[in-house]
């Protein structure tokens, strides 16, 4: 790996990595990003938000002490840590960690990041699976956190050597403990890809208590593959669990788009996790996900086109969507479409979408402050009387009602 900083700089950067499992940046006296070490991929609509937070925390530290250091919250509540690094009296860059939360992102937390910073609607789940691996870090912690990183940059690192000491007393096994751990160790791996299929069928169907019984006879640990580091053994099991499951939701139905960011939301909660039980939680909380998504957006019963037409549907649920509109997005002819999607999905187009529209519309009544008027828009609705005919047709309620139904309920 080339290093375009200097050796101290990156050598910091490792160190803290290491130790907090959070983002790094190093921006140089430019403004330039010279080294990242990231975790997953940030949404594309909150990279330019980073960016600017970035540059800004830099600027700000620049005539600072060089045991000074930044917090900073952003318009979508990602947190900050940056120090500035001198070289004697010349200022070489600044240091920035993170993001992560202060709270936990729950439905009303998303709903309030994407109507506060305008983000489509059909991003939700981009923005909900991003924040899910995020960590959530209290005032003690990134202060600790910014009192580590400033002591860090303000003197020289000193090499450390790590001694070891190794107890060589051992009984070796007769030959007939070996062969009985053989015979085990075979019956393990028939067992363990037994319990695959049958993980990868449950999956497929979305079936999630089915699949959860399944994981739970799970019970494969060769630790003679990463000797001595059993937490790394049980993680490289666990991406493969994860590419397993990403393939039986896919057979199952559900779009790449999907999969893309519930599997790099995993493969950053996987990385991060420090013991064996938050592993085996999060493989449960993984497992569950993927039926969780074959349930809610599998179209393997349906045509390529009408499966694409269901997720530009999906995706644009917060704009004008038409019989047209959608037929010429995935090339195809406007009657054929409306025949064939009655044909497959036993409603029409318009009877569809303005189903999808009114299940959003009730997630923000329940989740947000907005008034009526304000969530017609939000959902794609152009006519406020067309929004309350369609909401009382489809839940015999008017939108007003529903909400004073939520809030009785609460």
């Amino acid at each position: 790996m080339e290093i375009s900083i200097d050796k101290r700089i990156y050598d910091i950067c490792i160190l803290i990595r290491n130790l907090v499992k959070l983002d790094v940046e190093f921006l140089d006296n430019t403004h330039k990003s010279s080294f990242q070490l990231f975790n997953s991929q940030m949404p594309f609509t909150v990279q330019p938000s980073r960016k600017q937070t970035s540059i800004f925390m830099d600027s700000f530290l620049r005539d600072k002490r060089p045991n000074d250091y930044i917090f900073r919250i952003d318009n979508f509540q990602l947190s900050y840590l940056g120090v500035g690094l001198w070289e004697n009296t010349a200022y070489k860059g600044t240091i920035i960690v993170g993001p992560f939360l202060l709270d936990t992102p729950d439905d009303a937390f998303i709903s309030n990041i994407i109507e506060k910073n305008k983000l489509p609607l059909g991003h939700r789940h981009l923005i909900n699976q991003y924040y899910k691996t995020l960590s959530i870090l209290e005032l003690t912690t990134y202060n600790s956190i910014g009192y580590m990183m400033v002591n860090l940059t303000i003197r020289p690192l000193t090499n450390a050597n790590i001694l070891t000491c190794k107890n060589e007393d051992f009984i070796a096994n007769t030959q007939e403990d070996n062969d009985l751990e053989k015979e085990k160790f075979y019956s393990e791996i028939e067992l363990r890809y037994k319990l695959q299929k049958e993980l990868m069928n449950s999956v497929r169907k979305g079936s999630n208590d089915e699949a959860l019984a399944i994981f739970s006879s799970f019970n494969f640990n060769p630790k003679h593959r990463v000797p001595n580091n059993p937490l790394r053994v049980l993680k490289n099991l666990a991406f493969s669990v994860s590419a397993m499951l990403r393939i039986s939701a896919e057979e199952g139905g559900v779009s790449p788009i999907y999969l893309h960011n519930t599997s790099d939301m995993f493969a950053s909660l996987l990385e991060k996790v420090s013991s064996k039980a938050e592993l085996e939680s999060t493989l449960t909380q993984m497992v569950s996900a993927y039926c969780d998504l074959v349930k809610s957006h599998s179209t393997l019963c349906y045509s390529p086109k009408i499966s694409k037409a269901i997720d530009y549907i999906n995706l644009n649920i917060d704009s004008p969507l038409s019989l047209s509109l959608i037929a010429d997005k995935i090339n195809i002819n406007p009657s054929h479409l409306s025949r064939q999607f009655k044909k497959e999905i036993n409603v029409t187009i318009t009877e569809f979408i303005n189903r999808k529209k009114v299940e959003e519309a009730k997630f923000l009544i329940e989740q947000s402050n907005n008034s009526i008027t304000e969530i017609a828009i939000m959902v794609g609705f152009e006519s406020h009387n067309y929004f309350y005919a369609v909401f009382k047709q489809i839940t015999n309620l008017t939108p007003k009602g529903y909400l004073n139904k939520v809030r009785n309920k609460n």
